[in-house]
């Protein structure tokens, strides 16, 4: 959460920390300045000071909304700044950079964070390392500082994550009720005007129900079809006909219109019928899934769930990739992860060497087991969200109908 930043910046011995870009591409600068639309910044945080946001003065309005101390940032004018040291914009940049912290007395051990171009980045923190001598330049691969903060959901950021999943459960309930309500021939549902629906028009019927109810794809969605469903990350093919009996493997994650919080779901579907295998793989998955709900508690490892999980699916016959590393078939990815901002974020539930990771109040994440026979022609996968409250108890996101079989045919 926000309110750990300083105890997280305490942890790692850091006096301050900078981060730099605009909220529209960066989780970290959306997070900082807690929703709003910023573009181009630097926030400055010190150890149990205000923050410090410097602006450009066209978004002095929106600045003032974070509730940071904000300060335009043609106080330290970049294209002056980068002419008196002789027309190179690296060497403006840092020195702009310089300025800031010495005008703020930020000295010690900073952390730099943000978005931006990984060589741009690397030349930025090279010169930052040359031209500050009061500060020391540190930087984080993974468990950094901001990453760590936002494992955790404050009661705001649950609320949003609330109702974006509310959102996401009517989108997934809508795209069931259309396919069920399509007529049938040549064991094939039919579009309007009689041609056989097509994976492209459920993609479109999709896109239109997140219209509605303000939603975006920025990453798309998945909805594969018999031998497509069993690659867990085929999004399907546009052309492909919505043939009955065939699983369906339906990966939806949409965030509000605008950017913030994403929710991630999953179900797997046969129109009609489903075959006795397909049912079989359904029906191990579904006791993984519940399996791993019901042993949900805080203070477990997450890397349990994924032993958990693996263990159970190698007891029906299933490869895995515990049993057989870089499988392609069975159960073949993890089993879960964290989800915010981003799509995937900490935790991280698989067994790496130095995953210590444990459920904690607020944490907010999938559990998503699945089977993957793509030679066999089906895929399936159950997927929900789930948050750990402040009492430490669990509660889904996604009461979306967990079915299999879709009955067709009106």
């Amino acid at each position: 959460m926000r309110s750990d930043i300083d105890r997280l910046m305490a942890e790692r011995d850091l006096d301050a920390a900078v981060a730099l870009g605009s909220t529209a591409t960066s989780p970290t600068m959306y997070y900082l300045a807690g929703g709003v639309s910023l573009e181009g910044v630097t926030v400055v945080l010190r150890r149990g000071q205000r923050p410090l946001l410097v602006h450009s003065p066209m978004e002095r309005d929106d600045a003032v909304k974070t509730g940071m101390e904000c300060v335009a940032n043609t106080r330290w004018n970049l294209a002056a700044i980068t002419r008196e040291m002789g027309g190179a914009l690296l060497d403006g940049k840092a020195e702009q950079l310089r300025r800031i912290l010495a005008d703020f007395d930020v000295r010690g051990r900073v952390g730099f964070y943000g978005h931006g171009e990984i060589g741009q980045a690397h030349a930025l923190l090279t010169r930052l390392e040359q031209v500050l001598d009061d500060v020391e330049v540190v930087v984080e691969f993974d468990h950094d500082l901001i990453s760590s903060a936002r494992v955790t959901k404050d009661e705001q950021e649950l609320a949003s994550m609330l109702d974006v999943a509310r959102r996401a459960n009517d989108v997934v309930a809508a795209v069931a009720d259309m396919l069920s309500s399509r007529p049938v021939a040549n064991n094939r549902l039919l579009a309007p005007g009689g041609a056989p629906l097509t994976i492209g028009d459920v993609k479109r019927f999709i896109h239109d129900e997140c219209v509605k109810r303000e939603l975006e794809q920025p990453d798309g969605n998945i909805f594969s079809l018999g031998r497509h469903a069993g690659i867990p990350h085929h999004s399907g093919d546009p052309d492909a006909e919505m043939e009955l009996g065939k699983s369906i493997v339906f990966d939806f994650f949409p965030r509000p219109v605008g950017g913030g919080y994403f929710h991630d779901m999953t179900r797997t579907w046969s129109l009609g019928y489903a075959t006795d295998e397909v049912q079989a793989a359904w029906d191990d998955v579904k006791a993984a899934f519940d399996a791993v709900v019901d042993a949900l508690a805080v203070g477990r490892k997450t890397s349990d769930y994924q032993i958990m999980t693996c263990e159970l699916f190698e007891a029906k016959g299933h490869p895995t990739v515990m049993s057989t590393p870089g499988t392609e078939i069975g159960y073949v990815h993890g089993l879960a992860h964290g989800l915010g901002l981003e799509i995937h974020e900490p935790p991280s539930f698989f067994p790496y060497p130095g995953n210590s990771a444990t459920l904690q109040p607020g944490a907010v994440f999938t559990v998503e087991p699945g089977l993957y026979y793509e030679a066999k022609g089906y895929g399936v996968r159950i997927e929900d969200v789930y948050y750990c409250d402040g009492d430490g108890r669990f509660h889904s996101m996604t009461p979306a109908n967990q079915a299999l079989v879709l009955p067709v045919g009106g």
